[in-house]
């Protein structure tokens, strides 16, 4: 009973968290593809984040209060627009609140409620690691947008990084973008 409650709790955080991610993503794209300036791909590091990764356009940054059945819990957002595409950068940390949970029933729960969330459907998945880090690695579409995700839990650190652009205009710059997301040394402020 205890394992079943805390498989929920976990999961209702992970589905908030990822679903105001791809929501943040898709807001995102307001500036028509025909009027975007150049991309200027940079590095951006963030030390109280603990994550470096490379934008084609410098991050515009966002706070949220997340309220779950744990508490409340912020949401940092980092999110650039190219074109009709967009580039979002999460970052949550759960504290004691995931201490102790399975690492792969956080991220499953948080792939799958991004799906529910989005009404999307799951075209690949698969396991991977940032360093020593679990992760999850998924492409999906909705009725209108395809989305790449890379979720990794870091400790009790959820990192979510991931592209939005619309259905048949494939982004180019999804793998520049996905590979470049590091873990840095983090910085207490």
């Amino acid at each position: 009973m205890i394992d079943r409650m805390r498989s929920t709790f976990a999961r209702r955080m992970a589905v908030s968290l990822v679903a105001l991610s791809f929501a943040a993503a898709l807001s995102a794209q307001t500036t028509p593809a025909a009027t975007a300036p150049t991309p200027d791909w940079k590095t951006y590091t963030y030390p109280a984040d603990g994550f470096s990764a490379s934008f084609a356009f410098e991050p515009g940054q966002q706070k949220k209060n997340v309220p779950t059945d744990a508490g409340t819990f912020e949401l940092r957002a980092y999110i650039a627009q190219d074109g009709e595409a967009a580039m979002f950068v999460g970052v949550c940390d759960y504290g004691t609140a995931a201490s102790g949970r399975d690492p792969a029933k956080l991220l499953q729960g948080a792939k799958n409620g991004a799906l529910s969330n989005t009404n999307a459907h799951l075209l690949s998945e698969k396991s991977i690691t940032l360093g020593i880090y679990p992760g999850i690695e998924f492409e999906a579409d909705s009725d209108t947008m395809h989305f790449s995700a890379r979720i990794y839990l870091v400790g009790t650190t959820l990192y979510q990084a991931l592209t939005a652009a619309p259905l048949g205009k494939p982004y180019a710059g999804v793998p520049r973008f996905l590979d470049s997301f590091q873990l840095i040394a983090r910085v207490q402020n």
